[in-house]
């Protein structure tokens, strides 16, 4: 072997060292930040869970759309929900295809039967309303 040949093996060796040297010490230190974040974690103040606001309806309210799902313009149509027992609750719709029954609370507590009329008085839609809900879209 010459001189030449034992340097230049001499310096390739000792880059290799210095390179894994370099690795462990990335290891070494990433195993040191992942030690500290786990102490900055622990020692970090609890605070408590938000609370969800569970928002609902306060009335029934009914949506008028067609099968694409853009909603009528329903100036004039009204809307009937009716129960087995007789009892009948009317609500005017806006211009953007949504009527608000006032005196029925949101979720229902019983089953209805939905009419949609137009400003003519014709008989658009029928529906049945399951009880327990809070909207209804009426597809037409």
């Amino acid at each position: 072997m010459s001189a030449g040949s034992s340097v230049a093996f001499t310096t390739v060796f000792q880059q290799k060292v210095v390179k894994q040297l370099k690795e462990s010490e990335k290891k070494a230190l990433m195993a040191k930040r992942l030690l500290m974040a786990k102490k900055a974690k622990s020692s970090a103040v609890v605070r408590p869970k938000r609370r969800r606001i569970k928002q609902i309806f306060s009335n029934f309210v009914v949506l008028a759309v067609d099968t694409s799902n853009i909603p009528y313009e329903t100036q004039g149509w009204t809307a009937t929900l009716t129960r087995t027992t007789g009892a009948s609750f009317s609500a005017l719709f806006d211009e953007f295809g949504v009527a608000q029954f006032n005196g029925v609370n949101a979720p229902t507590t019983v089953s209805y039967t939905l009419r949609i009329r137009d400003a003519d008085n014709s008989l658009l839609a029928q529906r049945n309303v399951p009880a327990n809900r809070e909207f209804f879209v009426a597809r037409f």
